[in-house]
């Protein structure tokens, strides 16, 4: 698109005849900014387009001369072109977040763009470690935590979304992300603060719809409560919280055990998008059982491996789908919304993994691994 926003500022500017030094004063930038602009040879930062658009009294979208229907094409687009390279590789990274930089270049202040630009942010800074920098009983490495850098402009978006926003699922998102970064940067208050504008898991959307709807609704509206226990259950459990200091493997190898087996009981075997948080959940069970039990812990690993081809294989099918679990067989859902994060890939890593050399001697591990890289390979 060919923004012309420097011919609008130069034409509102005279409108309201007001110099070029009238208006840098305003703005508080220099008057060769000014004329920059108005040339076109420079365009204004994200920080002044607002302040522009209350000056002359017009709206943003004047400003960039944005036929509607041509935004709203051009940003699903942006957000399009997002969520494909949003799960390419294990977390978002430089191109993702450059890609919303342009986007918000073109569409300043558009909240769908800057949700995904405080997203990306967020997850390029977990990807750097974050669980593995965090003690459950100790807390956060707060220094190291803050170390790893884009948490502090995520954190900025977010913050400004939850005072400007009037879109719940935008809110929600800022309030779940921004209470990861105040819990592992050490700001208590922060956390709890955000935690207060929250409702109790009783008082959930779910949970509300699922007791107070009737008939087929009811019934979709306890089943799509139902498909996000084990969700609620696995975030909570795998960080053994209330574990005595003398846990052992056995108390973590039951632990792991419940969840598979609760997954499978709610699910049935078709976790259909969920295919990866399976496959993650089979490795760190064979990561555990490793320890103690190392047959076991291949087997574990196979299933990681099943569930890891399956995501891979499934992932962009456009057509609807629904689970065929009797406890789930009211949900719909897309694997293209749901795209793989390529979870062979992280598997593989594991495999290879020095720590695990002992069980390159095992047939089934060694044919695994042989398998995987063949997976790999194949796949580019």
């Amino acid at each position: 698109m060919n923004i012309k926003i420097g011919a609008k500022i130069k034409a509102l500017r005279k409108r309201d005849d007001i110099t070029q030094e009238q208006l840098a004063e305003s703005l508080g930038v220099s008057n060769q900014a000014i004329s920059r602009w108005e040339s076109e040879s420079g365009y204004p930062d994200i920080e002044y387009i607002t302040p522009l658009a209350n000056l002359f009294n017009v709206t943003i979208d004047y400003l960039f001369d944005h036929d509607t229907a041509e935004k709203r094409r051009r940003i699903e687009d942006y957000l399009t072109q997002f969520s494909k390279r949003k799960y390419e590789e294990p977390y978002p990274g430089n191109e993702q977040i450059e890609l919303m930089r342009r986007a918000l270049a073109e569409f300043p202040a558009e909240e769908s763009l800057l949700i995904n630009l405080a997203e990306a942010l967020y997850w390029k800074w977990i990807s750097n470690g974050l669980y593995w920098t965090s003690n459950e009983r100790n807390g956060p490495d707060v220094e190291k935590n803050k170390s790893f850098g884009c948490w502090e402009e995520s954190v900025k978006i977010m913050e400004g979304l939850l005072a400007t926003s009037t879109d719940d699922i935008i809110r929600g998102q800022c309030r779940y992300n921004l209470a990861t970064i105040y819990g592992a940067i050490g700001e208590k208050e922060k956390l709890l603060a955000v935690a207060e504008q929250c409702g109790t898991l009783y008082n959930s959307k779910e949970h509300i719809l699922a007791r107070a709807s009737l008939g087929e609704d009811g019934i979709k509206s306890k089943q799509e409560l139902v498909g996000l226990l084990p969700h609620i259950l696995q975030n909570i459990l795998i960080t053994r919280p209330d574990l005595p200091e003398n846990a052992n493997t056995d108390t973590e190898i039951e632990k792991y055990d419940f969840l598979i087996r609760f997954w499978k009981f709610i699910y049935r075997g078709d976790y259909g998008v969920y295919n990866e948080q399976v496959a993650a959940l089979y490795n760190c069970y064979a990561r555990i059982l490793y320890e103690t039990k190392p047959e076991e812990a291949v087997e574990a690993f196979e299933q990681s491996f099943v569930f890891a081809k399956m995501q891979d294989e499934l992932a962009g099918v456009e057509a609807e789908k629904t689970y065929t679990s009797p406890y789930l067989n009211r949900i719909k859902y897309k694997l293209e919304n749901f795209p793989s994060r390529r979870r062979v890939c992280d598997l593989l890593k594991w495999l290879k993994n020095d720590k695990y050399q002992s069980l390159r001697e095992n047939e089934r591990f060694a044919a695994m691994v042989k398998e995987a890289e063949a997976w790999v390979a194949e796949r580019g």
